[in-house]
């Protein structure tokens, strides 16, 4: 059984890691979750190329989005009970088994309707791997936080990197397989993935360090309502408008390539942001402790807000692949930042719940920006499309301001 960390040094590195969990933990977590990335694009391409409908395909990509952003939570409350092994191997099964319908729906002469269903059962099915991951660090590394290490802001780094990495991968891979081999490549190849690197993710002995409540019966378990306080919901709503951001970046940078004749490029410059997210989220572990968390997500925001307003006044290409070049480390210090914010207020008893809920609102909250956005620069053009951005990044601010002047007023009444 995988006990948490006792060594007596602090953890700082992610070497460090590795000798808690083994070297086969970060690759299956790495592979299982690749498909989040996949299938939204997957579906999109599917549908499109074999149905011919671009109405249709991007109503079952929302669908699927939306419902994986719902589903997560719920998987998660559901591992938080009865915990994550049983889970993960039912709906890995389950999940995969629904995207291959999918694919015999869009071929076959079925109507719209069910594949639209089937659709929206695939998202709230697909294992909320990142959130799992996540829930076990902590666990894990409790012991090391006690002694003052830094194991839980490098393993949150690793996780952010890893979902930076997979995100900016994952539509090129769809592009690969779809051009190769076939248009339904992309969702088969995730439902493989999903099958079995998801199921043996969910097997792993790191998944023993989360401790199921229906085990221990006189477990602590803070009640349901706990979920809906200041402390839980705010982290929450940063990752809502950190994947408002992301949503509306990336909706916006496609808009503007369209334009200047350079559609099949969109995903090289987004990924410039994606790369410094991605350095950024695994070094912001070193940074002193005296640095206080939510001083660094209001900075983060500020910084996110300050690029917006430039990409809105300025929107060439050039301008916008230096302002990605610094705005990245912004985002991959803010995501870091708010998931440890998010985790430190986690109720007893609802870690796993609580990651997913975090994880998904970025799933949803770019999933409606993508759409609400691009609508919006078909409709008016993108002179002004990168105002999305802005206002995207005022949001995270606000809330990062509020969830500062709630987090000293909670420090005020204890210290009373």
């Amino acid at each position: 059984m995988t006990q948490p960390s006792t060594d007596a040094a602090p953890i700082t590195r992610i070497a460090h890691l590795a000798r808690i969990t083994g070297v086969w933990f970060f690759v299956l977590g790495f592979v299982a979750r690749i498909p989040f990335a996949m299938n939204i694009v997957g579906l999109l391409t599917l549908v499109t190329v074999v149905r011919g409908s671009i109405a249709e395909a991007g109503l079952v990509s929302a669908a699927f989005g939306i419902a994986m952003g719902v589903g997560g939570p719920l998987l998660g409350a559901i591992a938080d009970r009865h915990g994550q092994r049983i889970v993960s191997v039912v709906v890995s099964i389950l999940h995969a088994a629904l995207l291959l319908g999918i694919v015999a729906a869009v071929y076959g002469d079925t109507p719209f309707w069910l594949i639209f269903v089937l659709t929206l059962l695939a998202g709230a099915t697909i294992p909320p791997v990142a959130a799992y991951a996540r829930a076990r660090w902590l666990a894990l590394l409790d012991d090391d936080t006690r002694r003052g290490g830094r194991g839980v802001s490098t393993a949150l780094g690793y996780e952010s990197m890893v979902e930076e990495i997979t995100f900016v991968g994952g539509p090129v891979l769809v592009g690969v397989l779809a051009t190769l081999i076939s248009p339904a490549a992309p969702v088969i190849v995730a439902a493989f993935m999903v099958l079995v690197f998801a199921s043996a993710f969910g097997l792993h002995r790191t998944a023993r360090a989360v401790q199921p409540g229906a085990a221990h019966p006189d477990a602590v378990v803070a009640p349901r309502r706990a979920l809906v306080s200041l402390a839980v919901l705010l982290p929450v709503a940063g990752m809502l408008f950190m994947g408002a951001y992301f949503g509306s970046t990336l909706a916006s940078v496609t808009a503007v390539m369209e334009e200047v004749g350079l559609g099949e490029s969109t995903g090289l410059v987004y990924g410039v942001m994606g790369a410094t997210s991605a350095v950024a989220a695994i070094t912001v572990g070193r940074l002193p402790r005296t640095f206080p968390l939510h001083l660094r997500w209001v900075l983060g925001a500020s910084a996110m807000l300050v690029a917006g307003l430039v990409l809105w006044a300025a929107p060439q290409l050039p301008v916008i692949i230096v302002v990605f070049v610094f705005v990245g480390v912004a985002v991959g210090a803010t995501l870091v930042t708010v998931f440890t914010i998010g985790a430190e207020s986690a109720p007893a008893g609802r870690l796993a719940t609580n990651m997913a809920m975090l994880s998904s609102a970025v799933t949803i909250g770019q999933g409606l920006t993508v759409a609400t956005v691009g609508a919006f620069a078909e409709a008016a053009g993108t002179a002004s499309v990168f105002a999305s951005v802005a206002i995207a990044s005022a949001g995270m601010l606000l809330v990062a301001i509020s969830a500062t002047l709630q987090h000293r007023a909670l420090r005020a009444r204890i210290a009373a």
